[in-house]
């Protein structure tokens, strides 16, 4: 990425020049809070999340292009969600078509593919997410670190509920059980590969407070790394 000095130079100082130049050449930091379209004229946007607030980002212009989506300021309940034209598709490189962004650190970098489409390299996650298991919905929430279960007598969380995929090859994250009560067993699915190596579609027995897992994406399924008190089917 070139300094916003090295893009002058190449744009021969001409303004114009420089913002056609920008998105392939990347450079520049824009600050959005208010909900609209982020700029693809710069190569990165901070994010200040205050209540729930809604992005998109444009399909990219040219192969190569670079953006990077970083949350600086998280409050009052907030729930940014990024709404991403032509996420990759390529297996082993599926890009989410959206994103929400609750946690401050939370970033997603993109890059442009010769198709231009968007394609995520990089996923940093952050913050701990309150999962009421069964009920909560956890579609689109899938840049928290630590999915955070409550499990309440016997409960399932499927479909929606289940644990979103990751988009960039080496994200990693957690689900841990910080409250288990009234007899609790609690399950969640996931594309998942068991300890051993096994395809999974399911993560069982979550009924203690040590009950833990922690997965990373590998561009088709999470891998579990290590896990505590649970099993996989």
């Amino acid at each position: 990425m070139l300094t916003e000095a090295e893009l002058s130079a190449v744009g021969n100082f001409d303004t114009s020049t420089i913002a056609h130049l920008r998105p392939a050449l990347g450079g520049g930091v824009e600050a959005v809070s208010a909900a609209g379209a982020l700029s693809l004229e710069t190569m990165t946007t901070e994010l200040s999340v205050t209540g729930t607030v809604a992005y998109t980002l444009a399909a990219p212009t040219v192969a190569g292009q670079r953006k990077r989506v970083v949350c600086v300021l998280a409050a009052t309940s907030p729930l940014g969600t990024l709404t991403v034209s032509s996420p990759d598709t390529t297996a082993g490189f599926v890009c989410a078509s959206a994103f929400t962004f609750n946690a401050v650190g939370q970033s997603v970098e993109f890059i442009a593919t010769s198709g231009l489409l968007w394609r995520a390299v990089r996923v940093n996650r952050a913050g701990v997410l309150p999962v009421v298991v069964g009920t909560t919905v956890l579609t689109g929430l899938n840049l928290s670190s630590n999915y955070a279960l409550s499990v309440t007598g016997t409960v399932v969380s499927a479909t929606t509920k289940g644990l979103p995929n990751g988009s960039a090859v080496g994200e990693i994250c957690v689900l841990s059980n910080p409250t288990a009560a009234s007899i609790p067993v609690g399950s969640i699915t996931w594309a998942g590969i068991s300890l051993i190596g096994v395809a999974s579609t399911d993560i069982q027995a979550f009924g203690a407070v040590t009950d833990t897992v922690l997965c990373q994406w590998t561009g088709s399924a999470w891998q579990a790394i290590s896990a505590s008190g649970v099993t996989f089917a």
